[in-house]
């Protein structure tokens, strides 16, 4: 015999189906994940600034600074109660972005020629 699933069901819970307990430890984990990179953000975000970079660089660590915030209070909200399978997920493709951009903002202070990219970059190469 089947399950089918009712259609005020779907209504009521959405795709995903209905909000189960989060896996034993699988809250502290993904915010400790989660704490940790964005605490790297905001301390990239102030060595950069403390650099005095240019006006567009700092305007785009400002921005990836934001988002980043947003992501993190997205994951600490979700993580109060218990997720839906669709919400899961947005909490793991928010982990993603938060990793991601403390990776960007490395790059941003970390470029191959020192801090903010101070010498020349390399010429692009010529096609004979």
């Amino acid at each position: 015999m089947s399950t089918a699933v009712e259609p005020r069901e779907w209504r009521r819970y959405g795709l995903g189906g209905p909000p189960e307990p989060w896996q034993h430890d699988a809250q502290r984990d993904i915010d400790r994940l989660a704490t940790s990179y964005y605490l790297d953000v905001i301390e990239l975000r102030s060595q950069i600034l403390a650099a005095h970079p240019d006006e567009e660089l700092r305007l785009r660590v400002d921005e990836l600074h934001t988002t980043a915030t947003r992501h993190k209070t997205e994951i600490d909200y979700t993580l109060r109660h218990w997720a839906t399978p669709v919400e899961r997920a947005r909490v793991a493709d928010r982990l993603g972005a938060l990793m991601r951009i403390a990776r960007r903002m490395d790059t941003f202070l970390h470029r191959p020629h020192g801090p903010l990219g101070d010498a020349d970059p390399a010429p692009e190469p010529t096609v004979a």
